[in-house]
């Protein structure tokens, strides 16, 4: 699921009577890009110890307190915040921006802009400002943030600098909606037997105006786990351009071949596909980032076996057999089971096969399911495949059953004796 990166705009409020205990204030950000920032509004008269500033606020609230907006950068958006008078008494209101002491850069005073309109508020009424934020079109990718204070009454708390009580906060973040995209394949699952090989593909789609390049590389990822197993960059092979051009797609072909003395088990590891975005934070790689997950195993020189009872009131052995389902295979040879039932004197008796049952489920909201099929609307995740094999009128006893499989990881077994 590729997510939109753009500017997004927020606004909370930060008071409320008689205490703005909800505004929680973050490290220190200096002005960016070299432009005059709203500053502090709080005056030296003002700067009183918060104890005695509490039984002086001005009874206000703002309702709307949480605004957000998309835009990208060279658009604008305006937004409605509403401030109540509960005093039993005028207030004259100030709007006007702060420069807040809060995590990210500060915002830039020439971007934000306050309706001034009537800032006189009788006992009881309500009213609505509007404020608008224009981000410049070459304004560099980050976050931003702001507050707008409707009063000069600040609050302050040890060790912390002085904030306004009745404030709104804006938070802006920058960014362009991207442009280059992975369309398919950014996901791999697959079963692989030792010395085949299997191939997927990824597909990348360029909207923007200027080729990107192109450059996979196999890389095996930090968080890999002691326990699991690392997977040689030599088993890789990739077939790809150098670069996509504007308004096209490129496929890249990847694929990978275990040879015959890997050790069987699960593999992870990560491919990179060397893309840039320009309309995407440079340290921001993760998008175009494929995961590959692989179960390697090796075909079984001997059955499997198991053995169980059958007593005199037995009619019939039913045996169940439910292949395992670990993403796509390699090999296109479909899965099948020689069994084999021994009797307890020896005797061996080749198994009737009576049914073969494939099932599945199909969501219409599991976007992100890693192991399923998408067609259209539909995620279709495969429950594998049922053999049945039944063996007529056993006789009493200690009875076997070899299980030999083929193209296929694993597999779950049932035994069911019917009695009269």
């Amino acid at each position: 699921m590729d997510y939109r990166d753009i500017l997004t705009i927020a606004v909370v409020a930060v008071l409320l009577v008689p205490v703005a205990s909800a505004y929680a204030p973050g490290s220190n950000s200096a002005p960016d890009q070299g432009e005059e920032t709203a500053t502090d509004a709080s005056a030296a008269a003002e700067e009183a110890p918060a104890a005695t500033q509490d039984s002086n606020y001005t009874r206000l609230y703002i309702t709307d307190g949480y605004l957000s907006e998309r835009v990208k950068p060279g658009e604008s958006v305006t937004l409605n915040v509403t401030v109540g008078n509960s005093e039993d008494h005028t207030v004259e209101l100030d709007p006007h921006v702060v420069l807040p002491q809060v995590q990210g850069r500060p915002i830039q005073k020439s971007w934000i802009s306050i309706e001034n309109g009537d800032t006189t508020l009788s006992a009881g009424e309500e009213r609505e400002f509007t404020v608008t934020v224009a981000v410049p079109s070459d304004a560099e990718f980050g976050e931003y943030r702001a507050e707008v204070a409707f009063t000069n009454q600040t609050v302050s708390y040890p060790g912390q600098p002085d904030r306004p009580v009745h404030a709104a906060q804006i938070s802006v973040s920058v960014r362009e909606e991207p442009s280059v995209q992975i369309v398919d394949g950014r996901y791999a699952s697959a079963q692989v037997q030792t010395g085949d090989s299997y191939t997927y593909e990824v597909t990348v789609r360029n909207d923007g105006d200027q080729a990107v390049p192109l450059n996979p590389t196999v890389e095996t990822p930090d968080h890999r786990q002691p326990s699991e197993n690392t997977v040689k960059r030599s088993w890789f092979e990739i077939d790809a351009p150098n670069e996509v051009g504007p308004g096209e797609t490129a496929n890249v072909s990847v694929t990978v071949t275990p040879p015959s003395d890997a050790a069987v088990g699960r593999y992870y590891t990560e491919l990179s596909l060397g893309l840039t975005d320009p309309n995407r934070p440079e340290r921001s790689d993760y998008w175009q980032r494929v995961d590959l997950s692989m179960q390697v195993w090796e075909q079984p020189d001997q059955p499997f076996e198991q053995s169980f009872a059958v007593s005199e009131r037995a009619d019939n052995v039913t045996l169940s057999l439910t292949a395992g389902d670990y993403g796509e295979r390699a090999s296109d040879e479909p899965v099948s089971f020689d069994v084999t039932f021994v009797s307890p004197n020896g005797t061996e008796v080749d198994a009737e096969r009576v049914s073969v049952t494939d099932s599945g489920a199909v969501s219409l909201g599991a976007e992100d399911d890693r192991a399923a099929e998408r067609q259209g609307a539909y995620t279709a995740r495969s429950g594998g495949s049922e053999f049945e094999y039944r063996l007529d009128d056993p006789g009493a006893g200690e009875w076997t059953v070899r299980i030999m499989p083929h193209n296929t990881v694993d597999f779950q077994y049932e035994i069911v004796r019917d009695e009269s």
